[in-house]
């Protein structure tokens, strides 16, 4: 197996040279290594020919990860668990920084082949979180995946306990549908939002129409009340020979006047008319938990739909009765009854057999957005929905009916996971005073049917719950942004940049990684919200010049189908450079300046770099001492701070660090 290995000059990468992987495999374990000037970088991903970067000889398949280390006894012991795994092909810690490495070989497990780079880049980007929930989920080792390139590696280092296994077996990467969609054909909503389902529609009208056809029929064989029991017998019969579901009849002829018999004795009749083999196997032929699953399976098939969100990461269920109950959290009080019931219907199941049937990936999965964005059909592209919601706001910014565009476009590619080498780190700030109706705008951005995806404010104290939001909720409003504290905004700024999250699962040890859904917005009562002038171009600030008016009827179905048409069709979804540098130099009215900052720019102003004019930080408070109280003299490290937000030249003289800048002339002649 080849590699390539890399040298630097200059901080930049040398022509790429191609290397036996046995062979850097001895030079990690000699001591040698130690003495070297300078480690060259290892490219893992690909062989490269004389051109360079730009001429890919071989896609290797090889992936390195990188672990998340913690402490070196934990540490050791993973270099212990990894080797029993059969897809390690080399594992190795750096003695010197205490890295620990793992190198995987990875293809598509339908044994396609990459036909260029840009696909082959795919292949190593989706095999880092497989690989990652697979190693974490065996090892306990936490492997961090990241943005790659085919330059992506790490230094040549000293490991003498380095494992390396040339056959390791390749580990398998199933192609993710780049349709999320696609599961969701024949969905609809309706124009105010809502989904419906038209097949339940019409299964309920079949149902009600058919089942009091059986029940008429039914009760022209046993007309008297003294043959009950055996109309009943006759309903049954009748209702399985209709196909109808036998849980919905159930219902029905609960509720039916008629029929005074117990629920049980109904059930059980249904029961014994309905019963079938399974797959031509009878219950004597089977093993005892062979009887068990499958009783346990028939049960939920017979009496309840489930489903598990995969956005809440819950499991849901409601009665499969085609009365179209809303569905609901499966609760531990929840499943305890189904535990009882499956008992009453005669089951042998235990609580823990119920409990790994329910919460395995044998319930399907479901994502509600990804429902929801499926539903809205096509966009009319007669009018721009989504600029006619951002003039909702009074606003004498221009520029914002396009800026909301591009974010809300951001927003919703975030949905669909497209967002991956962007992430929506703009955040829209609401600037107005008090009854603007700036949280009612935030909040109606998202249709009432998916209003439990959004939140009114986060709190940053809890590492736990930040992670969780970033990767349940779809919009979350920074209510009173001004309140939050510099340490919250600085989180907060951290967030913005996130695309992935790590996040605990419910009633268990386990952390998984997944991708980041959440977007941002924000609205504030201060005028100048903006603290820290390096972070303002990830807002967008816009001031309210009067009651935001939002109208009673949202076209949510136009506004969101116009979003996906835009994605698939290529329309710019994120803020480049371009447009950062203009909302910056738009929110220079916004900034908030410190004491520190106002002292400065009342007594200094910028100069050429010269000489003369070139001052340390730790001169310019010398000269501060000269004019300010002690009490208000800043510190060197506050000082430094405010001098390279307030954009002061900088420069090296002499070897020593600082900036040019005079003082004001009215301040020399005072």
């Amino acid at each position: 197996m080849k590699i390539s290995k890399v040298t630097e000059k200059n901080g930049m990468f040398r022509k790429p040279v191609t290397i036996e992987l046995s062979a850097v495999v001895e030079k990690m374990r000699s001591v040698k290594t130690l003495e070297m000037r300078e480690q060259p970088h290892l490219l893992f991903g690909a062989t490269f020919g004389q051109k360079g970067f730009a001429d890919v000889r071989l896609m290797t398949g090889l992936l390195l990860m990188k672990a998340d280390a913690g402490s070196e006894q934990q540490v050791r012991e993973w270099q212990q668990k990894v080797r029993l795994v059969p897809y390690t092909m080399l594992a190795f810690l750096n003695e010197l920084t205490k890295e620990f490495y793992v190198v995987v070989p990875v293809a598509f497990a339908d044994d396609h082949h990459p036909k260029n780079v840009d696909e082959y880049l795919k292949l190593l980007q989706q095999a880092q979180y497989h690989v990652a929930a697979y190693y974490q989920s065996v090892t306990g080792c936490v492997l961090q995946p990241q943005d790659l390139s085919l330059e992506s590696g790490c230094r040549l280092c000293y490991a003498p306990q380095v494992y390396y296994h040339p056959d390791a077996q390749t580990f398998p990467v199933v192609i993710k549908d780049e349709n999320p969609l696609a599961k969701y054909q024949g969905v609809e909503v309706s124009m105010n939002g809502f989904v419906e389902h038209a097949d339940d529609e019409e299964e309920y009208d079949r149902l009600r129409l058919e089942y009091y056809t059986c029940l008429h029929r039914a009760l022209e064989d046993f007309p008297d009340d003294e043959e009950m029991e055996q109309a009943l017998v006759a309903l049954a019969e009748y209702c399985r020979k209709a196909k109808l579901e036998e849980e919905a009849c159930v219902k029905r002829t609960i509720r039916q006047g008629r029929f005074r018999q117990h629920e049980d004795l109904v059930r059980k009749v249904f029961r014994t008319a309905y019963v079938r083999r399974y797959h031509g196997k009878t219950v004597s032929q089977m093993n005892q938990k062979e009887r068990i699953a499958r009783t346990i399976r028939d049960f939920f098939d017979r009496r309840y739909q489930l489903r598990y969100n995969e956005v809440k990461q819950v499991t849901e269920f409601r009665p499969n009765d085609q009365l179209l109950a809303s569905w609901q959290p499966l609760t531990d009080r929840d499943l305890k009854r189904i535990a009882f019931e499956e008992m009453l219907d005669g089951g042998q199941g235990w609580m823990i057999d119920i409990e790994l049937y329910v919460n395995s990936s044998l319930i399907e999965s479901y994502n509600p957005i990804h429902e929801f964005l499926a539903g809205v059909g096509r966009w009319d592209q007669q009018h721009d929905y989504i600029e006619e919601y951002a003039r909702c706001l009074k606003t004498d910014y221009a520029d914002w009916p396009k800026y909301f565009h591009r974010w809300f476009l951001a927003m919703v590619a975030q949905a669909l996971d497209k967002n991956r080498d962007h992430g929506n780190s703009m955040v829209p700030l609401l600037i107005g005073s008090q009854a603007m109706k700036k949280s009612t705008f935030c909040k109606n951005i998202l249709p009432y049917q998916l209003r439990e995806y959004y939140m009114d404010d986060i709190k940053m104290d809890n590492a736990e719950q930040v992670e969780r939001v970033m990767g349940r909720m779809w919009l979350v409003n920074i209510d009173e942004y001004n309140s939050k504290t510099e340490r919250e905004q600085a989180k907060i700024k951290r967030l913005l940049t996130e695309k992935d999250v790590q996040m605990r699962k419910i009633r268990s040890d386990q952390y998984i990684m997944t991708p980041r859904l959440c977007s941002f917005i924000a609205t504030t009562n201060d005028r100048h919200p903006l603290t820290d002038p390096t972070g303002s171009r990830r807002y967008l600030c816009v001031e309210l010049t009067g009651q935001a008016e939002i109208p009673e009827r949202v076209n949510y179905k136009q506004m969101y189908a116009q979003a996906v048409w835009e994605i698939e069709h290529g329309v710019q979804y994120w803020f480049d450079n371009d447009d950062e540098r203009v909302i910056e130099e738009h929110n220079v009215g916004y900034q908030m300046r410190t004491t520190v900052e106002d002292v400065l720019a009342t007594l200094y102003e910028p100069v050429p770099r010269e000489k003369e004019h070139f001052l340390t930080t730790t001169a310019i408070q010398q000269q501060l001492r000269r004019k300010l109280p002690a009490a208000d003299i800043p510190t060197l490290s506050k000082l430094g701070r405010a001098l390279k937000r307030m954009n002061y030249p900088e420069g090296t003289m002499d070897g020593r660090r600082g900036y040019f800048l005079s003082l004001r002339t009215q301040e020399v002649q005072d």
